[in-house]
């Protein structure tokens, strides 16, 4: 009955949001490999360097090949250096899962599962890798070279819910990102979902990336004057309920920037 009640919530809410037409490709389909890299102070020039002439150049021609369609790499910024995991990530993306076939899958000691290439691995740093499929996505400018600010939000979607949310991110939270990106304050959105590792214990199974180009922008997200000057019909209890009953945000990084490849 409660769920009932809230799939209806929402097919009243959907009509009012689905306002703003779409501007730009859609990415979805598309894979993405994550690799989180633990990269100590004092190792971050030798890092660098060694990044832009071996990984850099190695991942240029797999552009050039047609085996991935690009590459960035990111530093960490927040929630920054308490987090000894992992400081650098790098992601690259494909519009085949095929591109990460080579990739060797074993078990971890946590029994997860751990994505590991040794062919694409000029650093011995990383300390894990996710697969992730990207759900759905739009971009202000294809053609523009990448933002320089991403906010990686982490979320777990219980079991049986990952349609409700879903729907939650494609019908009522894309248009409102929309909105954004008319008002010159975000560049792209995306969301994704976790393919390897998985297992109901990883703790999250969905996130979305949010980019922009600008750090003030940031602060600019589902505001009640942004929902109520585009939607002044919708409910705004019923709109921030229904965003925290389908997923946990497990947590949220900034990541800036550092280096990128593009088709």
């Amino acid at each position: 009955m409660e769920d009932d009640m809230r799939l209806r919530s929402w097919l009243l809410l959907i009509p009012l949001l689905v306002l703003t037409p779409l501007h730009a490709q859609s990415l979805q389909g598309d894979y993405v490999k994550v690799d989180y890299l633990n990269i100590e102070y004092e190792q971050e020039d030798r890092f660098l360097n060694q990044t832009r002439v071996d990984w850099k150049t190695m991942q240029q021609e797999r552009i050039e090949n047609n085996e991935i369609n690009g590459w960035r790499l990111y530093r960490v910024k927040f929630p920054g250096s308490w987090n000894n995991e992992y400081t650098y990530v790098s992601v690259t993306s494909a519009e085949s899962i095929s591109a990460f076939e080579n990739s060797e899958i074993s078990n971890s000691e946590s029994s997860s599962i751990t994505i590991r290439n040794p062919a694409n691995r000029p650093h011995n740093d990383i300390r894990h890798s996710e697969l992730w499929r990207v759900r759905n996505s739009v971009i202000k400018d294809e053609n523009a070279n990448p933002s320089l600010f991403m906010i990686k939000d982490y979320m777990d979607v219980p079991l049986g819910r990952e349609y409700e949310y879903q729907m939650f991110e494609d019908e009522i939270a894309r248009p409102l990102h929309e909105d954004r990106m008319e008002m010159d304050r975000m560049n792209a959105w995306e969301v994704y979902e976790l393919i390897i590792p998985g297992g109901i214990h990883y703790g999250y199974n969905f996130s979305t990336g949010n980019f922009f180009n600008h750090l003030e922008h940031i602060e600019f997200g589902f505001t009640d004057e942004l929902i109520r000057a585009n939607h002044p019909d919708v409910n705004l209890m019923e709109f921030f309920q229904t965003i925290f009953a389908t997923r946990d945000l497990v947590k949220s990084e900034l990541w800036v920037l550092v280096d990128y490849l593009k088709e």
